[in-house]
């Protein structure tokens, strides 16, 4: 392997926040059912962003946090021909990513969107939906009933669900090391340096 197939250090590229978000909508626009307008799929927790005008018939998609699962892979190799250039010591771990995803409406589409979304999570197509993506889903907590008050002291159906969605990170860095030490003298230890009074 030449000096070119090494990337010094090799950082594998994380997958970035816009990434996760952008799968979660692409899910929740396949699968919760009855369809969204695109539009009506929302990132929350930006700055300068509004709920669509005149109506309450919205998802909002949230990351909440990331857990760290297991312990972490070092990965080393030292396959360069010149030893004077450092091996690569590459460490991998598996993060737990959970996005809470509420839907909003004025009937019961709320709940059926919820529901249909945390089912399909926990399937074989939600698992191969995010593979595709770069991420694998682990489950989706049930459903559950959050409605609030709006604007118009009315009842807004408010239903959520939390997608358990995971993902590698990972990153290298230079790492020195020998293969070979140039030994000057072997001692026998128990002639050499014998216990004192035996």
């Amino acid at each position: 392997m030449s000096q070119a197939d090494i990337a010094r250090p090799f950082n594998p590229a994380p997958l970035p926040e816009a990434g996760i978000y952008k799968a979660v909508q692409s899910f929740v626009l396949a699968y919760a059912l009855p369809a969204l307008d695109p539009a009506n799929v929302i990132q929350g927790w930006q700055n300068r962003a509004s709920l669509p005008p005149g109506t309450n018939d919205y998802a909002v998609i949230s990351v909440l946090f990331d857990l760290r699962h297991g312990s972490i892979v070092e990965t080393f190799r030292a396959d360069d021909p010149d030893p004077a250039i450092p091996g690569v010591l590459t460490l991998r771990g598996l993060i737990e990513v959970s996005v809470q995803v509420d839907f909003c409406a004025e009937n019961d589409t709320a709940r059926q969107r919820a529901r249909r979304l945390a089912l399909v999570t926990r399937s074989s197509v939600g698992v191969r939906f995010f593979n595709e993506r770069g991420m694998s889903a682990l489950y989706a907590d049930d459903a559950r009933d959050i409605s609030f008050v709006g604007d118009a002291n009315q009842f807004v159906r408010r239903w959520m669900t939390t997608l358990h969605l995971t993902l590698v990170e990972g990153v290298s860095v230079n790492l020195d090391y020998f293969d070979r030490a140039k030994i000057s003298r072997i001692e026998n230890v128990d002639v050499h340096h014998p216990e004192k009074g035996a």
